[in-house]
């Protein structure tokens, strides 16, 4: 980008050995830290091609870039700026109220106004992290008080987890206990097979549009054990999980009128005849 061009602008450009940045004075219409209460006065972008990338101060890192082409004047960039860290400073609040709401902490970070909170569920603690858009992916994974190195990176959707036990639910079945050591979970011990739903309440009884539901299968494939967990969202839309010996193998929504069966969709996850894939119950040995 031609310097002149983003003095032009109101900016003020410095090269170093990272590249062009643009500095931006906002003295006489500073960002607000929410946290804080403190001024930003001026705010430093990494000049990339015609985008200026916002690098500090901390909290407006991870702000959507702007892009120099439309700009008339330094009014232009402040305006896009405002909006931006207006949108996030939205996103933590959303976010967090629906964090409470599941009986989760928000925390927010003074400095970078990052958003994280820690779910807990027995010896598993798996800590969220929100993106400037307020996107959850986890950060980090604990199983009793060790790092699980292959934990972070998975994202999900708060929303469609409507109280904390789904919620727990399915970070334990993508980072719970690995299989290969199964949990004795006895029939008597509140577990509740959906056979004795159907013998109890019959094929025809109906679950509420409303009502969450949510179910957990074992299954061995090729002698290896992997766990499927499945909750609904709404309607007749639900969220599934694979996971397996190391950790998630895959993650997503399907509609039940299009879905194949347990069996049948692990076959095809995996790439393997559906005669490889084998349901086991809750209290079966592991091979």
């Amino acid at each position: 980008m031609d310097t002149a061009r983003l003095e032009g602008l109101g900016l003020q450009v410095r090269e170093d050995a990272a590249g062009t940045e643009a500095v931006l004075d906002l003295e006489a219409s500073p960002l607000v830290n929410p946290v804080t209460r403190a001024f930003i006065p001026e705010v430093t972008f990494q000049v990339m091609g015609d985008r200026l990338i916002p690098i500090a101060p901390a909290a407006v890192v991870g702000l959507a870039p702007i892009l120099v082409g439309a700009l008339s004047d330094a009014s232009d960039i402040e305006a896009l700026l405002s909006d931006a860290f207006n949108e996030h400073i939205f996103h933590v609040q959303r976010r967090s109220a629906e964090l409470q709401v599941l009986g989760l902490t928000p925390r927010v970070d003074e400095q970078t106004l990052e958003l994280t909170t820690e779910v807990v569920d027995g010896e598993l603690a798996v800590t969220l992290v929100a993106d400037r858009l307020g996107n959850f992916r986890v950060a980090r994974v604990q199983r009793g008080g060790e790092e699980l190195p292959t934990g972070g990176g998975h994202t999900l959707e708060l929303s469609e987890f409507r109280e904390r036990a789904a919620l727990t639910g399915y970070l334990a079945a993508l980072f719970g206990e690995p299989a290969a050591r199964p949990q004795p979970s006895p029939v008597g011990a509140g577990l509740v097979r959906f056979a004795d739903i159907v013998e109890k309440f019959g094929a025809e009884a109906l679950v509420p549009p409303r009502s969450a539901l949510e179910l957990l299968a074992q299954l061995q494939v090729e002698g290896k054990p992997y766990r499927f967990a499945a909750a609904r969202v709404a309607g007749r839309t639900f969220r599934g999980l694979l996971a397996g010996p190391r950790g998630k193998v895959w993650a997503g929504r399907f509609e039940l009128d299009e879905f194949p069966g347990i069996v049948r969709m692990v076959a095809d996850l995996l790439k393997v005849a559906p005669e490889a894939v084998r349901l086991v119950g809750p209290d079966a040995p592991q091979e």
